[in-house]
């Protein structure tokens, strides 16, 4: 497994609301890997505190999953990270309404599964193409399903960092759960907004292809920076290789 990753406050931003993860997991008898962002909502309080709260709890408690490929139990672990948020912003009344997307991918075998929550995301990219493996929770692309703007409209839509959900703002939680099969050609990118905004999937791909991961990491904050940096930027590549333990 390599990976790589890097996180920047952006040319705009006073603070840094952004978390992320990359770890391994060790769990009874196989090692799996797990990579997660989170991007603190802007406009609601204590966002850098909602994030960390949510990588903080993914890293202390998913050992303790015993099938990650299971929608129920990961489901379930993602609805736990929203009580621990609700509890943590109600104890402190300057956190009240604190809330955080959350995209992430753990690596177990031949398998990668997605929980998803929001509107940050997650990339496959070869030499071939740049395919988006999640769908954003966000008031454009509702627009864009029904057929009512464009994907290249919803891309310059002024709504388009309205979000319909995340965790922390309700008591119920709705969590997106995929599961792929690992393209070994693939490396793999998760992303917040203040990436993809501001910078196209063409030119994604092609500094990802051309560098190494930790240059590709730093290329792409670099390059979100130049066209505007209006948002905290944090960047997640890993390439899972020959050799990760089978799924058991």
């Amino acid at each position: 497994m390599k990976c790589a990753y890097g996180s920047n406050v952006g040319s705009q931003r006073k603070v840094n609301q952004d978390a992320y993860l990359a770890a391994t997991i060790k769990n009874v008898d196989r090692i799996s890997y797990v990579f997660a962002v989170a991007d603190g909502l802007g406009g609601h309080p204590s966002g850098d505190i909602a994030s960390k709260t949510a990588v903080d709890f993914i890293k202390n408690n998913l050992s303790g999953i015993k099938n990650y490929f299971d929608p129920e139990e990961m489901m379930s672990f993602v609805k736990s990270i929203n009580t621990e948020l609700k509890k943590v912003g109600n104890d402190e009344p300057t956190r009240l309404g604190m809330a955080t997307t959350l995209t992430m991918c753990i690596v177990d075998g031949n398998y990668l599964c997605i929980c998803h929550v929001g509107d940050s995301r997650t990339y496959s990219i070869t030499k071939d193409q740049i395919l988006r493996l999640t769908k954003d929770h966000s008031l454009v692309q509702i627009l864009v399903d029904e057929g009512k703007i464009t994907q290249e409209e919803a891309e310059i839509h002024p709504q388009k960092n309205v979000i319909t959900r995340a965790l922390g703002t309700d008591n119920t939680l709705n969590v997106d759960f995929y599961r792929y099969e690992i393209n070994p050609e693939a490396i793999y990118l998760i992303c917040s907004d203040g990436l993809f905004n501001m910078v196209c999937d063409q030119d994604m791909k092609t500094i990802i292809m051309e560098n190494s991961l930790e240059d590709a990491a730093k290329k792409l904050i670099d390059l979100a920076n130049i066209n505007g940096g209006k948002d905290n930027i944090t960047v997640v590549l890993f390439k899972p290789l020959e050799g990760v333990p089978n799924a058991q």
